[in-house]
């Protein structure tokens, strides 16, 4: 999987259970979205047909978690972008070593603003405003990008546009107009 530390996830009431194709569909969107890259598969020797692929797919990780209805798709997003590999994409690049003289609890980051405005793109699917990132850099001195990432999902603008069960995306038409590197789905 994506090497998340701790399953921590944010609480729903009940998730829908999810047919094999829909179950693809999702886990395509929620990769090429937060990862840019498409969902890692069964090596080809195994999948002799769609059918195969959409089996494999429904018995593994996510897409289990998925077609049971265990999991929404918020929070597999949620999965996603506390993994490692999420991290290593968005924030890694955007890390630097801790200035001289600053202030305890900053995390040693070069350029946050950039960190920030990349993990809107990715879970919001547009560029950061200067109130949503005066409030994310707070969040971000007291408790780190988990925190920032947990409260952006679980916001209300998230709620609002995507709920527990579409993946964040920027339409084709926004995508130029936006400029998140994301893929438009």
């Amino acid at each position: 999987m994506l090497g998340i530390s701790a399953p921590c996830f944010s609480e729903v009431e009940a998730a829908k259970e999810w047919a094999p194709q829909e179950v693809t569909a999702i886990l395509a969107q929620s990769y090429g979205q937060l990862l840019m890259r498409p969902m890692g598969m069964e090596p080809s020797s195994l999948q002799k047909n769609e059918a195969d692929q959409q089996r494999y797919m429904v018995q593994s990780g996510y897409a289990l978690q998925l077609a049971k209805g265990e999991k929404s798709v918020k929070q597999i997003v949620e999965a996603i972008a506390l993994s490692s590999e999420f991290n290593a994409k968005w924030i890694t690049p955007h890390m630097g070593t801790a200035q001289t003289g600053s202030a305890p609890g900053v995390p040693p980051v070069a350029a946050p603003e950039k960190a920030i405005d990349s993990l809107y793109c990715a879970l919001l699917g547009r560029r950061v405003d200067s109130v949503s990132l005066a409030s994310a850099r707070k969040d971000l001195v007291s408790s780190g990008f988990e925190r920032v990432i947990r409260d952006v999902i679980d916001g209300k603008e998230y709620r609002d546009r995507f709920g527990d069960a579409k993946v964040p995306q920027v339409s084709s038409e926004k995508q130029a107009a936006v400029g998140c590197p994301q893929v438009a789905l």
